[in-house]
This record gives structure tokens, C-alpha cells and sequence, in this order.
């Protein structure tokens, strides 16, 4: 699985993410780091992590994570 840590600062940041992630055929998450995630292809989960989470990652199987989600990478 890949994982790259991101930055989402903005609503329109969240908007943009998870707009990017639902064009993505395979299962994407927001993690912490640790042992909590959320679902990147919602806005409520991506609001969630992004409110909760003191870092952002995002993972997935997909082999263009990094390519997708280029604008975020911290």
C-alpha cells in the first residue's frame, strides 16, 4: 500500500481532495499514523481526518498516488 503525508488546509483543499480521490478506481483512505482512517472519497471523513488528525496521510493501492494528489504533499 502506498502512503504519502499531506496537507489539507483549506475547505476548498478538502473539496479538491476528495474530488481527486473519487476519480481513483481503488480504495483510498486519510490516516493518522497511527491506527485511525477515514474513507478519502468522502467529505465528511476527509473533514473529520482533517480536524482530527495531527498528521495526514493518505493511502491506498493505487501505483499514481503521489502523481493524483501532487498539489498536497507535504
Amino acid at each position: 500500500m502506498n502512503k504519502i503525508e499531506v496537507r489539507l488546509e483549506t475547505q476548498t483543499d478538502i473539496k479538491d481532495f476528495v474530488g481527486i480521490a473519487t476519480t481513483i478506481p481503488n480504495a483510498v483512505f486519510l490516516e493518522d499514523g497511527t491506527h485511525y482512517r477515514a474513507d478519502a472519497k468522502s467529505m465528511m471523513g476527509v473533514m473529520y481526518g482533517s480536524f482530527e488528525f495531527k498528521h495526514l496521510y493518505v493511502l491506498s493501492d493505487y501505483e499514481h498516488l503521489e502523481t493524483k494528489f501532487s498539489k498536497f504533499i507535504v
